[in-house]
């Protein structure tokens, strides 16, 4: 057992239980796609203690080079399949300056994604881009709404994007979008607008809705109802702030994971939200191969022939997905909705 992997198992013996027996670097590291698949839902897959996240942040709590040096070298050694799972967190700052190893790993990164879009590219050639038709659908929030499936029509399908604005991949979605004159709804973690402000901008300049989605994504059936209702409205100040509005104009929300209590909704509902679900999940914050999220998509379209599908747009194999998942909704002659607050001029479609 290596230097880092002895301090790392000090630092396990010391913290809570929970975290005592999750083993060395190299057992963790090699542990999390096969402990991430055993994950039933996505509230869970996040909250695992073998999520890339909570890795890499209990080393960056250890604050000891020899502990860096060994994630490096673990990571090294995985195929590019698991590897890729960990490149949000060895993208960030705060990490790539201590892991030597960066540029070769996101190197080898790029090129496993840009591999998965060309097998996805084989599999499913693109036909020259078509227009899509969005349809602007009123939202009256003068009084509460749910929505499911949107009360949309056969072959209306609204596409909505949560967890973002992201760094870099938000800004390709909206290109691509604006390629196929689509627009969407976006639901935003106020953390997340507060870093990349001129993101959050880009989006409603380029005519999509924005509603707001927590402040940190908290899982709000498992925090206190005071906790709760600080996240939803700072995840709201957030949102507002970072889209240079007054306060009071973003009516749009959703549930983290969708998951509420009743009293949560019924906060919500008193704040005047209108409380946004989905009846199709693309899953995509599971199913990291693009061919096989394309299928999924597919999948779920076929079953419901209508209403929300949920995406997220800090998701790589999302942004190579979606020109497939709009050319096949043009050549299924499926109309795209997006959804705005009624009373709001309307967004303009091309």
């Amino acid at each position: 057992m290596g230097p880092a992997s002895l301090a790392l198992a000090a630092w396990l013996a010391a913290a809570p239980a929970a975290h005592a027996e999750l083993g060395t670097v190299r057992q963790q590291v090699r542990r999390t796609k096969s402990e991430l698949q055993t994950r039933k839902d996505h509230s869970d897959y996040r909250a695992s203690p073998y999520h890339p996240t909570e890795i890499v942040e209990r080393i960056h709590a250890m604050e000891s080079d020899a502990a860096w040096g060994e994630l490096c070298a673990e990571l090294a050694l995985l195929p590019d399949d698991q590897l890729e799972l960990f490149e949000d967190e060895v993208r960030k700052p705060e990490h790539a300056r201590r892991m030597k190893c960066a540029p070769a790993l996101l190197k080898r990164v790029d090129a496993y994604w840009k591999e998965a879009a060309r097998k996805l590219g084989e599999a499913h050639p693109l036909a020259p881009p078509a227009k899509l038709a969005s349809r602007a659908v009123a939202v009256d929030v003068s009084r509460p709404n749910v929505l499911h499936d949107g009360q949309l029509a056969p072959r209306q399908i609204a596409l909505t994007f949560d967890d973002g604005p992201h760094a870099t991949r938000t800004a390709r979605i909206l290109a691509i979008l604006a390629a196929a004159g689509v627009k969407a709804t976006f639901f935003e973690i106020g953390r997340n607008a507060a870093a990349h402000p001129e993101i959050s901008r880009q989006v409603v300049a380029a005519g999509h809705s924005v509603g707001s989605h927590t402040f940190s994504h908290a899982d709000l059936p498992k925090v206190t109802e005071p906790h709760a209702e600080t996240e939803i409205e700072t995840g709201d100040a957030a949102v507002t702030l970072a889209l240079g509005l007054p306060p009071g104009n973003l009516p749009f929300f959703r549930f983290p994971y969708g998951a509420k209590t009743p009293a949560e909704l019924a906060f919500v509902e008193h704040r005047g939200y209108s409380a946004f679900f989905w009846n199709m999940d693309s899953e995509d914050w599971r199913t990291r191969d693009p061919h096989k999220l394309f299928l999924n998509v597919l999948a779920q379209i076929d079953r419901e022939g209508r209403g929300i599908i949920l995406f997220h747009d800090i998701q790589e194999q999302t942004v190579i997905v979606l020109p497939h998942v709009l050319a096949e909704l043009a050549a299924r002659h499926i109309e795209t909705v997006v959804f705005v607050a009624k009373g709001t001029p309307h967004i303009p479609v091309e």
